[in-house]
């Protein structure tokens, strides 16, 4: 029987977010506002298709736990360690500036006790890294300097989450040994950062190698979702963040070559979990209790926006960025996060707030969450209205000079995939001087390649992940000795869909394939040995 409502649920949801999607593309509005209505209408509130939201809430825990993951992987510590600025110091300011205006906010005009102001405060101060973080991916913005400032206040957000958490029921007045749980807080994050290094130093490179090697791709994806739960589980059961232990997790996997190739296995199972995820708020919204109380919601909303927006322009400001990053930084960050969905369950059960402010909180907090992927990709005509606004010179510049875009350290080269056994195949383009980039399968080669100094990348090149780290957006030109028809054809399209310029060479054993070929996107089609392929790349 629960194996039947399982897959009811699964059929409600999908069939109804597929209508619902279906509009909101033919309106080019975003996917994410399409799962949060879906969750609206089939919740409880609406029309009631699902019964059993505990469900619903066991896929959205998973959704959360694939985006974390694979956002970790796709961003490695190196690049964390770039913006500890923003992490610490930005994250510092944004959650304590937040926390100290809401406190006082509400305790001066509406005379709130101290401690009920605080537990708000605490709720208000986090932003939604889910929508944020998939919004942002969504748009290639991760990279921006709007992108970077949101990803490290946010993972600060996630950190100081379980700090959070134990101190409500110090402001609910049950617990008296708040230095002690912090202090086992610290304990218990030092072990998961321990277990992460161990995992990231010695496991994972080494079994990842030893997997990649039997070129099975059902084996890959199995090792890495074990590696990414195992984490994730690992910091759950010490009282942590799932999503801390599952970015973790990424990070680790990130310092490997194999990466890329994990990114693209798990893609596709990340957005089909992560959907569960915003329905699963969407469900959360009192539709009778929205309409009763439309004026008060709209109206704290759009201050709760307002305020966080000029917080976090601030902070943003005070680390030496413009008006324009800092306000648009601001927009992206003004909403309300899914943590803050436990904080509010925790003070109605700690007595911090009454029910009718749960209904208002919940309400607030699934509207910001509406209007953040509309804030997102509108925010640069936003912010360039409201630069026209005069100021002074130094808020409209910044306190530092910005520094200069990241140039790519390949440009104008040839990707070759599948080509890495074919040593003579190198050799002419070595002599022709053009720059190449393997692209491989085989991770023995690829890791004898790379000890070389090739440029060398593991991976399956139909994926998107894998092209983007063998730089195909800089590229000239790509060639194909890879096998199965269907395969090239994936590849040629994710590669034009990355750079419409590259010019593809593909070689095929077959006339039969050609107008195919051309068909998806091929510029040259071959049926010929590779020797005679260099000369294509030398006429272009």
């Amino acid at each position: 029987m629960h194996e039947i409502e399982f897959l009811k649920v699964i059929v409600i949801i999908f069939g109804l977010a597929s209508l619902v999607i279906f509009i909101f593309n033919k309106l080019k509005l975003p996917s994410v506002v399409g799962f949060l209505l879906t969750g609206i209408i089939a919740g409880p509130y609406a029309l009631g298709l699902i019964a059993d939201i505990d469900i619903i809430d066991v896929l959205a825990d998973i959704g959360v736990i694939l985006l974390l993951f694979i956002i970790g992987m796709e961003f490695s510590i190196k690049k964390l360690l770039k913006i500890r600025n923003i992490v610490f110091i930005g994250g510092i300011l944004q959650v304590s500036l937040t926390i100290l205006v809401v406190m006082g906010i509400l305790h001066y005009f509406t005379h709130v006790p101290y401690n009920q102001a605080v537990f708000v405060g605490f709720s208000v101060a986090l932003s939604s890294t889910a929508i944020i973080l998939k919004v942002l991916q969504e748009n290639d913005h991760v990279e921006t300097h709007h992108g970077k400032i949101s990803l490290g206040i946010l993972i600060f957000q996630d950190l100081i989450i379980v700090p959070m958490m134990l101190f409500v029921p110090f402001l609910s007045g049950e617990s008296s040994n708040l230095g002690g749980e912090l202090l086992l807080l610290l304990v218990k994050s030092i072990a998961l950062l321990g277990v992460t290094f161990v995992f990231a130093r010695w496991l994972i490179p080494y079994v990842l190698h030893k997997i990649a090697i039997s070129n099975s791709q059902e084996l890959f994806l199995i090792a890495i979702i074990v590696i990414g739960f195992s984490i994730a589980s690992f910091s759950a059961w010490l009282g942590l963040s799932l999503a801390l232990g599952a970015f973790l997790a990424g990070l680790a996997i990130s310092e490997s070559s194999y990466s890329y190739q994990a990114v693209g296995n798990l893609i596709p199972f990340r957005d089909v979990f992560a959907s569960f995820f915003f329905v699963s708020i969407g469900m959360l919204l009192d539709l009778n209790f929205f309409v009763t109380n439309w004026i008060t919601i709209i109206t704290v909303t759009i201050i709760l926006i307002a305020l966080k927006s000029i917080v976090i322009g601030i902070v943003s400001f005070v680390l030496g960025y413009p008006f324009r990053i800092a306000f648009r930084s601001g927009l992206i960050l003004s909403q309300i996060g899914e943590f803050s969905f436990i904080l509010a369950k925790m003070g109605l059960s700690n007595q911090l707030i009454d029910n009718h402010f749960y209904q208002i909180f919940l309400a607030v907090a699934i509207l910001s969450m509406s209007v953040t992927p509309i804030f997102i990709i509108f925010s640069k005509p936003i912010t360039n209205f409201f630069a026209k606004i005069p100021m002074p010179d130094i808020i409209r510049k910044g306190l530092r000079k910005l520094p200069k875009p990241n140039t790519p350290e390949l440009s104008g080269h040839t990707i070759l995939v599948g080509t890495s056994q074919d040593s003579s195949l190198m050799k002419s383009m070595e002599l022709a001087n053009i720059t190449f980039v393997i692209i491989d399968t085989d991770a023995d080669l690829v890791r004898d390649m790379q000890n070389q100094g090739i440029n060398a990348v593991y991976g399956d090149a139909q994926y998107k992940s894998v092209l983007e780290e063998a730089s195909v957006k800089d590229a000239s030109s790509m060639l194909l000795y890879v096998e199965g028809t269907s395969h090239k054809a994936a590849i040629i399209k994710v590669a034009k869909m990355l750079n419409p310029k590259i010019h593809t060479v593909v070689r095929t054993r077959y006339i039969d394939d050609l107008e195919y070929l051309y068909e998806v996107g091929a510029d040259d089609v071959i049926p010929l040995s590779l020797r005679h392929i260099s000369k294509c790349f030398q006429e272009h």
